[in-house]
């Protein structure tokens, strides 16, 4: 591989600001004359070049012409240039309009004559003159190659004028066919001269007055695939232009000399626009095709054999060159020659092509960044990230808003600072004007500086050769035809966009007669949209996609992927594997926890039907006694692979019994609770150091905020599992929760991220002996919240709760720690008694039936053998019920269906704030069992009858909202409750003395005893419904 680029040891070019961009081009024809601005490669294989002072008197050559047809370029405002090229690859371009003084506006060939029209009335619109016409001032650049040229006659004889057929109008015919309706079509065109008129001998140029525009007048005009309903026109100020030029200059490598292949963007785009600025300020090289008539398409052969040929350092293309390169994989080594190979764009989508690129030495940086801001990302880094991570440039200044729906994705916003001004200020950050991009970034899990992009909160569809597509009025079009009812683009990180079709009237997709003509019938539909459409967002007819509807997500399944032929052991296990492979990230090991590697229920759901699927076209009967959940009981490859055997061969696989539950449960516990270690001795500690985990949530918040807050806490350690920032995250669930986040800045607060289940919990050694040493007091509520998942799933939490057992025990002080652990009144699932006593559960087929219950009973028992063979003394607080586990969707699902549930019985929820303080209280306890319950209870429904005014619902029996919920489920409408619809349907009826959702009465004697904060708490009213609702909709989750 080609040895790494120089560090960065050289300023780039500096001037003052008040120097315009022309005058920086004339400084260069001064002071840099010889210096290599582009090179190419001629057809004989020769090396030219062309230095800034040949280069410059160029640009002024277009200027002079430019300025003579059009006056004078200092009127204000600004007439633009409406620059239509069929040499979209044109270097030209930017440097001479900035040289003739006038804002250019360079549109892309690949535009509808619909969307031209637009561009022509849009940036008129904008400005302050009446004058709309006379402010729109066409430029069509085309090369006028040497008349006997044999390629351009070659190509007029094969294709005609334009490439069209016969009698077929040319697409510039249609665009001034469209300018002619709207009488706009007589613009003045003014032809490019040719490569010899501007750089053949040398010839003298009138002096051209040097434009002086002010730093926030428009520079260049450029369009982009923005979220209206045409394509969106962007306005760049001088300003901009020249910060972004400036954007090299913070790279960690001096790139003053190194040569940048300019082969394949196109300078209609921002990108192509800022290769020659980028020059301006930093003292690249552009590497570019021969200037020849007809001009070269770049082809990813193309764009990589130019570069090679011209040597260069720097490779700047799109992945999806890339990927079709990487598929000749006896050509690839040719990429060890690039010092480094930049992609603007998406990432590579193919994860395979990407591996052979980096083990082929390809070093590949990432480059994220927009029309309305330039690079937002490091361009050139020393060592550049990988698996499609970038740091965020240090010019610019973001704002990383968490979005609570997915902790670790962030809504990026980025505010004008010193260096960096967006072209586009749409918002405000602390008195600062921002651009609030839509963009969602991913942060790594591992190291907090490294992000890469999730995606677009407005549903633009981001493709591999980095064009956007904005789904929505494409969409809007296509379901005006009456025979379709749904209709949903798709296409990230693929080259094309496709489209799913739901009919109307039910289709059989095997039935592929039936299926052709619905195609040719909506037809028409597809082409009126693909009139308003940029060619990368068209729709082709292969990539139409027919399929019928059903149950949402409950009938989605990977279909492509061919069932055994045969299913024993190894055909199913492969077959798993790959239809794990295509629903997660990563494929775990064979024998481990799927939903530990973060498969979640609508990843889970694919899997099941996939099998299911499968079973179906092999006819396989029985299918259905197939339990629902038989994903979650079987969560490993192999033991899924074992199951889909099992029922292929017709071999008894009974359902999972009790028996079989109760065992696993005892099992567990014995796992967990051999070897104790001795208790360290020590001194009584003077000070109380806590050591918390599980703060992100909203309990854990609230809990936090009580530890900061109380002066009696000298430091807390807050322990999270590893992921997004912790600070971050954090800092988001006190602002989601209205907790002063000035709590956060306390000095006594130290943020930690690690892994419960390593030995040292995932820290440095000294640090983690360090804690141990001084903390005092554990409260561990960290725990995965999934009412689908079986108890193998918790088992690392179960893990996690053993070795802080052993942490708490090798505590260098006279006594552990008191250790406090979060259980849930869930345990008490199946007690048959009248009230369910604050003491330990003796019988595991109390809580047996469900993982979550199960994995808390196992703790709870491990907890019990410690303290009866150690000095241990825990604390097991078993929280009610709590409400953000289901009410939100019930709740929401009442929105969507039109009406609210009668629930009849009471309720003794506690609001987290006030169960926080309460905890808080608890760790003193004498009593080893506590119930965190509201001690006052209130009928459930008179806080429905308040929910039902807030909301505008009316009330009906809960067996109608349970009937509606099912149907909705059945019918495939989209409602949040459908996933939960087991545990809705489990519900009994109670009496309006009884405890609604819950079996059983429970007691909380030992918690008012020991928690004189609780005893006081009020009964729940309108304050504490209007607290509840409001919160949800502000998080979006109710409307």
């Amino acid at each position: 591989m080609k040895s790494p680029l120089p560090p960065h040891t050289t300023p780039g070019f500096q001037s003052p600001e008040s120097t315009s961009l022309a005058e920086i081009l004339i400084t260069h024809a001064q002071d840099n004359p010889k210096h290599t601005l582009f090179r190419y490669v001629e057809v004989d294989g020769t090396l030219s070049t062309i230095s800034w002072a040949q280069a410059v008197q160029a640009f002024d050559k277009i200027a002079r012409s430019v300025r003579q047809q059009l006056g004078n370029a200092d009127e204000k405002p600004r007439p633009f240039l409406t620059i239509t090229s069929i040499l979209t690859f044109d270097q030209t371009t930017s440097p001479t309009f900035l040289r003739a003084g006038y804002p250019a506006f360079p549109i892309s060939p690949r535009n509808s004559p619909k969307q031209f029209l637009i561009f022509f009335i849009l940036p008129a619109a904008h400005t302050s003159s009446s004058r709309t016409r006379e402010m729109i001032r066409s430029l069509r650049l085309r090369y006028q190659g040497p008349p006997g040229n044999p390629d351009t006659v070659r190509r007029r004889n094969l294709l005609g004028p334009s490439g069209c057929a016969p009698g077929e109008p040319t697409e510039p015919e249609k665009i001034k066919l469209v300018l002619d309706d709207h009488g706009i079509g007589n613009l003045p065109q003014i032809p490019a001269p040719s490569f010899e008129q501007l750089f053949g001998a040398s010839t003298s140029v009138d002096d051209i007055p040097v434009p002086s525009p002010e730093q926030d007048d428009v520079a260049v005009i450029l369009h982009s695939s923005g979220s209206v309903k045409f394509t969106k026109v962007i306005k760049v100020s001088h300003r901009s232009l020249r910060q972004c030029g400036l954007w090299l200059d913070y790279e960690e490598i001096d790139v003053c000399g190194q040569v940048w292949s300019a082969h394949n963007v196109p300078t209609f785009h921002f990108a192509g626009v800022m290769q020659l600025i980028w020059a301006m300020f930093s003292g690249i090289t552009l590497a570019v095709f021969p200037p020849n008539s007809p001009a070269a398409v770049p082809t990813p052969a193309r764009v990589l054999d130019e570069a090679i040929a011209t040597q260069t350092n720097l490779l700047y293309c799109v992945p999806a060159f890339l990927e079709v390169r990487a598929l000749e994989r006896n050509e690839m080594t040719i990429e060890e020659r690039f010092g480094l190979v930049s992609l603007v764009g998406l990432l590579i989508c193919n994860t395979a092509v990407g591996d052979f690129l980096s083990k082929n030495g390809v070093r590949l940086s990432h480059i994220y960044g927009l029309t309305e801001t330039g690079g937002l990302s490091m361009m050139i880094p020393e060592y550049p990230p990988t698996e499609d991570y970038f740091h965020l440039a240090p010019h610019i200044d973001p704002v990383l808003v968490p979005l609570p729906e997915l902790p670790d994705v962030y809504r990026l916003i980025v505010k004008k600072c010193a260096t960096h001004t967006p072209a586009i200020l749409n918002t405000m950050v602390d008195g600062v004007p921002a651009l609030d991009t839509n963009d969602l970034l991913v942060r790594h899990p591992d190291n907090d500086k490294l992000w890469k992009v999730y995606g677009r909160e407005d549903d633009q569809i981001m493709h591999s050769n980095g064009e956007k597509t904005n789904p929505g009025p494409l969409e809007g079009i296509i379901l005006k035809d009456p025979k379709i009812k749904h209709a949903l683009m798709f296409g990230r990180s693929k080259f094309n966009a496709g489209i799913l079709i739901f009919p109307v009237e039910p289709l059989d997709p095997a039935d592929t007669e039936r299926v052709a003509d619905f195609r040719r019938d909506i037809w028409p539909s597809i082409q009126e949209a693909n009139e308003i459409a940029p060619s990368h967002s068209r729709i082709f007819k292969e990539m139409i996609l027919i399929e019928e509807i059903y149950a949402s997500v409950e009938s989605s399944s990977l279909t492509h992927i061919t069932a055994p032929a045969l299913f024993d052991v190894a055909a199913s296990l492969e077959f798993v594997c790959k239809v794990i492979a295509e629903v997660m990230i990563k494929v775990p090991e064979e024998a481990e926890d799927i939903f530990q590697h973060g498969c979640d229920s609508l990843q889970a759901t694919w899997i099941r039907n996939s099998i299911l699927h499968a079973l179906r076209r092999a006819q396989i009967s029985g299918l259905a006694d197939i339990p629902h959940d038989f994903v979650y009981t079987h969560p490993t490859i192999r033991l899924l692979a074992i199951y889909l055997v099992q029922i292929a061969s017709g071999l008894p696989s009974p359902p999972s019994t009790p028996l079989d539950r109760t065992l696993r449960m005892q099992e567990m516990v014995l796992k967990y609770s051999q070897k104790f270690p001795t208790s360290s001795s020590g001194i009584d500690a003077t000070e109380e150091v806590v050591f918390v985990t599980g703060t992100a949530g909203a309990l854990g918040a609230y809990l936090l905020a009580r530890l900061l807050s109380q002066s009696q806490f000298t430091r807390v350690y807050v322990f999270n599992r590893f992921g997004a920032s912790i600070q971050e995250r954090q800092r988001s669930s006190f602002s989601t929760h209205g907790i002063d986040v000035g709590l956060l800045t306390s000095p006594k607060l130290r943020l930690l991220a690690g892994d419960l289940t390593k030995p040292t919990f995932g820290l440095p050694t000294v640090e983690f002996e360090e804690i141990r040493s001084q903390v005092t007091c554990i409260i561990h509520n960290s725990w995965q919240v999934d009412f689908n998942l079986s108890l193998s799933s918790f088992e690392p939490g179960i893990h996690g709760t053993r070795n802080l057992v052993d942490f708490a025990l090798t505590a260098p002080h006279a006594n552990p720690p008191q250790f406090i652990f979060v259980s849930t009144v869930g345990v008490y699932r199946n007690f048959s008694g009248t009230v369910a006593p604050e003491a330990k559960i003796p019988d595991v087929h109390t809580s047996c039936g469900q993982g979550y219950a199960e994995s808390k009973w196992v703790c709870e028992q491990i907890l019990e053998i410690a303290a009866d063979t150690t000095v241990l003394r825990p604390i097991i607080v078993r929280s009610g019920r709590r409400r953000c586990e289901w009410f939100p969707t019930l709740l929401r699902s009442s929105q969507v269906l039109g009406h609210l549930p009668e629930i009849p019985g009471c309720i003794s929820w506690l609001p987290i704030d006030h169960a926080a303080q309460a905890l808080v209280e608890m760790r003193l306890s004498d009593n080893r069992y506590l119930h965190l319950t509201h001690p006052h209870p209130v009928p459930f429904a008179q806080i429905l009858a308040l929910i039902a005014e807030d909301l505008h619902l009316p009330v009906v029996p809960y067996t109608t909202w349970l009937n509606s919920l099912q149907a909705a489920s059945s019918s495939g409408l989209d409602n949040p409750g459908t996933r939960l619809l087991d545990f809705f349907g489990s519900i009994r009826a109670v009496s309006d003395q009884e405890e609604a959702f819950f079996p059983v009465p429970l007691a909380n004697e030992n918690a008012l005893r020991n928690s004189a904060f609780l005893s006081s708490v009020p009964a729940l009213d309108r304050r504490d419904v209007t607290a509840w609702v409001g919160y949800l909709r502000k998080v979006g989750y109710l409307v």
